[in-house]
């Protein structure tokens, strides 16, 4: 069994250093902070069935590779046993043909999406907006702690032998001979057969020294905390469409990449969808933005008005609920929108580009990643994933 570091300590690289460990590999992971500190511990907790029919799959096995580690792992974390359910609806005239088209993507793998008239979607969510002019009632939803979950899978690594280091990056990546063989840490050089690249939107900076070009953009996404003080919705409730009918494989560059131009003329943009989630605390989360992250922190808090803003106008009676918090994470998202898993070079596996869903699509995308470095049979097609796709 190969020696294998890990690079990254977020819910990708935590699974992949488990799932490496219980197969047997000899496994180090390197965390430059806290475990879960980006956008692994920074999002909405919520699994679904994405409505890409190449990711539908691996969202499914996700699920299912939650709930089984749920009651061996040394870290407890929450997670709905069943769906609560999604209503997702516009108040937009003009949004209700993509909100359809949302719907019967849903259908199309598998999720039952059920038209909810607009006069009785208060009697199915009493507190939302009076002007909903569409919706549908869709089974699935679970909401899960992602901080804990990621901490869950690193102890779950540490119990099968992996040794987990925070606090302590991998500077850059040692190539000799045309391989990669190892990383440079500030405890030294640690030598590897297979380092697997999944630091999230970091990757890129750390794969271009060696000449390979990672396609992943840094999108940060906010998030607003808050608590009404008694029970406002029971399900998930989604508005829009989000951005999920701009079309897997249709663009040939994210809407992320900022010109020095731009960015010198201070030009930028973001996208405000609002999704509310009745957190088991009976407080409120509320998100999500997408805009392009050209600093690990952020300390505007406009978008994360809008995102406050856009959750009134669905839910008025959060009006008035007091603001716990707000925080934001950067996410890593490729081109067409799906992760960029398998090897690059000789002694390089990168398993990153999983966007606004890292949680989601982990515990499958670490099952497809330990098959990669194990020269083992893999559990999906890994063609979709190919990292070097978007090249020539």
């Amino acid at each position: 069994m190969p020696d294998v570091v890990v690079v990254g300590g977020g819910i990708i690289g935590t699974s992949c250093a488990y799932e490496l460990a219980r197969r047997g590999a000899s496994v180090t992971l390197f965390e430059r902070d806290e475990i879960a500190a980006g956008a692994s511990g920074r999002n909405l907790g919520y699994l679904d069935t994405s409505k890409d029919p190449v990711l539908a799959p691996l969202a499914r096995r996700t699920l299912d590779r939650c709930l089984e580690i749920a009651s061996e792992s040394p870290v407890p974390f929450f997670i709905d046993r069943k769906a609560i359910g999604t209503l997702a609806v516009t108040l937009d005239e003009d949004e209700v043909d993509d909100l359809r088209g949302w719907a019967e993507a849903a259908a199309a793998v598998g999720v039952t999406a059920e038209r909810v008239e607009p006069a009785d979607v208060r009697l199915i969510e009493p507190e939302l907006a009076p002007d909903v002019v569409q919706a549908y009632l869709l089974d699935e939803g679970h909401r899960i702690d992602p901080a804990a979950l990621t901490g869950a899978f690193a102890a779950l690594a540490a119990k099968s032998g992996a040794i987990v280091r925070h606090h302590l990056g991998a500077r850059r990546l040692i190539e000799r001979s045309g391989r990669v063989a190892g990383v440079v840490t500030d405890d030294g050089v640690i030598e590897a057969d297979v380092v697997v690249l999944a630091a999230g939107p970091w990757s890129a900076a750390i794969a271009r020294p060696l000449g390979v070009t990672l396609r992943v953009a840094g999108a940060r996404g906010w998030l607003v905390h808050s608590a009404p003080g008694r029970q406002l919705v029971r399900r998930w409730i989604q508005s829009g469409a989000r951005r999920l009918l701009d079309g897997h494989g249709s663009r040939s560059d994210p809407d992320l990449v900022v010109s020095l131009r731009e960015f010198g003329e201070g030009v930028g943009s973001h996208d405000v969808s609002p999704m509310i989630q009745p957190a088991p605390d009976g407080s409120i989360l509320a998100g999500t933005s997408r805009e392009p992250s050209l600093a690990a922190d952020s300390y505007d808090l406009g978008v994360a008005r809008m995102v406050a803003n856009e959750a009134v106008r669905v839910i008025p009676a959060l009006a008035e609920a007091p603001v716990i918090a707000t925080w934001s994470g950067v996410r890593p998202v490729s081109p067409d929108e799906r992760p960029l898993i398998g090897r690059v070079m000789d002694g390089l596996v990168v398993s990153t580009g999983h966007g606004s869903e890292g949680v989601i699509l982990g515990g499958a995308s670490a099952e497809l990643t330990a098959a990669i470095v194990l020269g083992e049979k893999p559990p999906f097609d890994p063609a979709p994933f190919d990292p070097l796709r978007f090249e020539g």
